[in-house]
């Protein structure tokens, strides 16, 4: 096995190389004066078995990158490839939200299964997509980690999904705590005026840890954060698998009242402190 790495993903695969003790690819990457992707494999390739890791950090580039990638192996002799794309763009829009749209992971989902032998990811949006893949989808779990990162940092927490889809990424970092867990409901008050808060639970004088797949624009945690302040909560971290952050919504969390927000290397990003290799490296030897 050799892996290669992604040009947004190059610390990364080489992480995943040492985890599981095998070597990585020299891989060029260039840009033709119109913009087009260039990849060379400079490394001599003699492996049957190759795994791409794509972080998919800039989507559009990646998917066609890591695609290019799989021809150049393919034309090295390599006979087996797995695409490992830790953060899977396109995931979000897995079904028709209006008339006329593309269902954009079911399209990616035949490509991917034309060209590779597995996709392996983390956390999902949504579980079901693999069904849109016909060939092996592997995906893995990264919340335990962001619990273990915070596990010193709150005194006796309760853990919040900032909705009910959310409430399973509670419950398993509350099994990581210890802790209590619960998702956070809207009620509307007025025509003008919504509550959040948790479903059950009470937060005043509680550290609160709100944990989530992926926080983009940050609105919603940090609408959730404000809140849950004014309800006496403590200290508040927000914790996400995919810290997708677009333009202002670190300053937006902070300017919230929350303490720190963290996610894992699976989208690179200024807050990305927790380390998903290892559970990268431990898919790809049970896949």
């Amino acid at each position: 096995m050799i892996i290669v790495p992604g040009s947004k993903s190059q610390e990364l695969a080489y992480k995943v190389s040492k985890a599981l003790d095998v070597e990585m690819a020299r891989v060029e990457f260039k840009r033709f004066p119109d913009n087009e992707i260039y990849v060379r494999i400079l490394s001599e390739v003699n492996e049957d078995e190759a795994v791409i890791v794509s972080t998919q950090r800039e989507q559009n580039d990646a998917i066609v990158e890591a695609i290019l990638l799989a021809d150049a192996l393919k034309e090295c002799g390599v006979k087996e490839i797995t695409l490992v794309a830790p953060y899977l763009a396109y995931a979000r829009q897995d079904k028709l939200f209006n008339p006329g749209e593309a269902i954009s992971i079911r399209a990616l989902a035949k490509i991917y299964s034309n060209i590779f032998d597995r996709v392996i990811t983390i956390n999902p949006h949504e579980e079901h997509i693999k069904e849109f893949f016909t060939i092996p989808f592997i995906s893995g779990d990264a919340v335990p980690k962001l619990a273990e990162y915070v596990k010193d940092k709150l005194n006796d927490p309760i853990v919040l999904g900032p909705d009910q889809g959310a409430l399973r990424f509670a419950k398993v970092a509350a099994e990581v705590l210890g802790a209590e867990y619960d998702y956070l409901e809207k009620t509307r008050i007025s025509p003008t005026e919504i509550k959040i808060a948790p479903k059950s639970l009470d937060v005043k004088d509680r550290d609160v840890l709100i944990v989530d797949d992926i926080i983009s624009t940050g609105g919603t945690v940090a609408t959730a954060a404000k809140m849950l302040k004014e309800q006496g909560a403590n200290e508040i971290i927000a914790a996400c698998v995919h810290p997708v952050l677009i333009g202002d919504a670190l300053n937006r969390l902070y300017f919230s009242g929350i303490k720190e927000v963290v996610g894992t290397n699976t989208f690179s990003s200024e807050v990305s402190r927790v380390d998903v290799s290892e559970v990268i490296a431990k898919l790809i030897k049970e896949g």
